[in-house]
């Protein structure tokens, strides 16, 4: 499509337009590798036993007082150190893999966003000793491991057990 801009043609799809359209198209790259990943995932936990599914965080509340907290601030956490959920678990593997078809858009609108400079808000943990849970991020938590961050931002409220 074109349109006239000061008495020039200029086409409609240039500049902002194809760069848009690059972080999508690097987004659904993105996604594709990161689901099957997963998938291959289950599979060999299947086959060795081994759990790949993110701790609930509910399970801890019910093991010790969760009245005792405190809030640590913005922290760098580990990518590593997040291990647990609230409440998304079947969502997400332990390595932050989607698992559920309908994570996607989620997740393709948090990938293009990240390609495109766009800054997002801290994702939000809890500390329970050397683990952290996700109160809220999941999404942009698995888009910044399937880009090989190794750390993230995070609002850290620390549990004492």
């Amino acid at each position: 499509m074109l349109h006239i801009a000061q008495g020039k043609m200029v086409g409609f799809n240039s500049g902002a337009q194809d760069v848009e359209t690059r972080a999508w198209q690097a987004a659904r790259q993105l996604y594709q590798r990161a689901s099957l990943q997963g998938w291959f995932g289950q599979i060999w936990a299947a086959l060795t036993r081994q759990p790949r599914r993110l701790l609930n965080l509910a399970e801890t509340e019910a093991n010790g007082p969760a009245g005792n907290c405190y809030s640590l601030g913005a922290q760098t956490v580990p990518i590593r150190q997040i291990r647990g959920s609230q409440g998304r678990c079947a969502d997400f593997d332990r390595n932050f893999c989607p698992l559920q078809a309908h994570t996607r858009s989620r997740w393709l609108r948090v990938a293009a966003a990240r390609r495109l400079g766009v800054a997002l808000p801290l994702v939000e943990l809890v500390q329970v000793g050397d683990v952290y849970f996700v109160r809220d991020g999941h999404h942009r938590i698995s888009v910044a491991q399937a880009l090989g961050q190794t750390e993230i931002e995070a609002e850290v409220r620390v549990w004492k057990a």
